[in-house]
């Protein structure tokens, strides 16, 4: 009988052993005691980039580590060996259009779950991304894949990349803004050797030529994530010096490849004699101190039309709606024959109509004695003008005796009222109904050089564009805005 009750005692012992752990897993899976105290807040705290990011937590004497996402990867373990499905799981946080972002919630590994409110999952998420990570870990079998996993959070619109959320390309490219962007009806054709015309075109601004070898392969010269003129590559192709480049090629940003702007090879009928090919008429590299970026420069015979002289893809013509603007600066005592930009009839033949080129003018003096006949001859030959050049009737406006320092020109022909309007850095000099000259232009492009590319002038082009409607007077405005903003070291009084 003794080894029987022996038996019972151990029983017993064994019985009241099993019960006392249970007591110990209930306490731990009630998740708002102990779990509560050994969470607490997050270590690496807010991490502020653009929208507030919780990465880390802290590790607690239990072995409990969050890794600052929400994921809980533990729970109470029995030597049973029994996996529970417990804690709940969350597709993570929120995302809204400003504000901070959370990169977690909470992590308990080893730590037991609650729907308790300040106590889940092995620690406590607090508002501003904190992750509380603890909870209890207990030896043994049974894991409960507990805790909320919150990924992501929210990101501030316009700031920058906290960890969990995100600005990406996309939000890039809503940032930046180009002359064309802000036209309600954007550009029917946009050429710049300093930047991106619109936000959507990331392709190459202009080609590079070497002047010495016109068979030469030459060098693109992009963009940089800014859409500015990539100048990281120029200087090794040209062994060093500007003056060993020349510009081989503008390219168009709307229609890029019809409408690309390449040097003159043609014997225009007053001159130049570009025929010869190659780069005898193309403008040398040259960079602007002010801003450190490409600007184009002409001289005498220098010019740049579509190749063939083709008529342009896209844009209007003849009696239709016509919008040039143009960025550059006056050339100081320099007496132009023609426009510096625009809308011209083909070359060939010379057909010196009225009215068959619509190009923006900005000119000084008189290329003709007496201001007569048909260059762009100002109201004085001592005087600076901007307006219209359309071919041997223009409409011009005087605005002073001496050059801007830059000038952003915007001349326009509005078919409704049949005016020509011109505005200079913003400010509208005129609107003459009707315009001189019966309008009626051609729709090749010329730089440099009038419908006839004879006589060029000289030319300071940092980016030209041309609209099929009219601008606003207020897009007028915004455009210069746009500008200044872009070209900061420079003024456009």
């Amino acid at each position: 009988m003794t080894p029987l009750s022996v038996d019972r005692r151990g029983l017993s012992f064994t019985f009241v052993l099993g019960r006392a752990m249970a007591l110990l897993l209930a306490v731990g899976c009630s998740g708002g005691g102990a779990a509560k105290g050994t969470g607490g807040s997050a270590l690496g705290g807010n991490t502020d980039s653009g929208g507030t990011a919780a990465s880390g937590g802290a590790t607690s004497a239990g072995g409990l580590t969050s890794a600052g996402g929400n994921a809980g990867s533990g729970g109470t373990t029995t030597s049973g060996g029994t996996t529970a499905a417990g804690g709940t799981t969350s597709a993570g946080g929120t995302t809204s259009a400003g504000s901070t972002t959370s990169a977690g919630g909470t992590t308990g590994k080893g730590g037991t779950t609650s729907n308790g409110g300040s106590s889940a999952s092995g620690g406590i998420p607090l508002t501003g991304g904190i992750v509380g990570s603890g909870g209890q870990q207990a030896g043994g079998g049974a894991t409960a894949r507990g805790g909320a996993t919150a990924s992501g959070g929210s990101t501030s619109s316009g700031g920058t990349t906290g960890s969990g959320g995100g600005n990406g390309p996309d939000a890039a490219l809503a940032a930046y803004q180009g002359p064309c962007d802000v036209l309600s009806g954007g550009c029917a054709e946009a050429y710049s050797v300093a930047r991106a015309m619109t936000a959507s075109y990331t392709g190459p601004l202009f080609a590079l030529g070497k002047a010495s070898d016109a068979k030469a392969a030459t060098l693109d010269v992009g963009q940089t994530s800014d859409h500015k003129a990539d100048m990281t590559t120029w200087s090794a192709y040209c062994g060093g010096s500007q003056s060993n480049c020349v510009v081989s090629k503008i390219y168009a940003q709307i229609h890029k490849g019809s409408n690309d702007l390449l040097p003159g090879v043609w014997a225009a009928t007053y001159g130049p004699n570009c025929s010869a090919g190659g780069y005898t008429c193309a403008a040398k590299f040259t960079i602007e101190a002010a801003t450190s970026l490409p600007i184009l420069t002409t001289v005498a015979p220098q010019e740049y039309a579509l190749s063939g002289d083709a008529l342009a893809t896209g844009v209007n013509g003849g009696s239709k709606a016509i919008g040039i603007m143009y960025n550059g600066k006056p050339v100081a005592n320099q007496k132009y024959c023609c426009g510096t930009f625009g809308l011209t009839h083909p070359h060939a033949p010379a057909t010196d109509v009225a009215g068959t080129d619509f190009m923006a003018a900005l000119a000084y003096g008189w290329k003709d004695s007496g201001g007569c006949c048909i260059a762009v001859n100002c109201g004085k030959d001592n005087t600076y003008c901007v307006g219209a050049e359309e071919e041997e009737n223009n409409d011009l406006f005087d605005y002073g005796t001496s050059p801007i320092d830059n000038a952003m020109v915007v001349t326009q022909f509005d078919p409704t009222p049949n005016a020509v309007i011109t505005y200079l850095n913003g400010t509208q000099e005129f609107s003459h109904s009707p315009p001189k000259a019966k309008i009626n232009a051609g729709t090749a492009i010329h730089l440099g050089g009038g419908g006839d590319l004879s006589q060029p002038d000289p030319v300071l082009m940092r980016e030209a564009l041309i609209t099929n409607n009219v601008m606003s007077a207020s897009e007028v405005t915004a455009m210069k805005a746009n500008l200044v903003a872009f070209f900061s070291a420079l003024k456009f009084p």
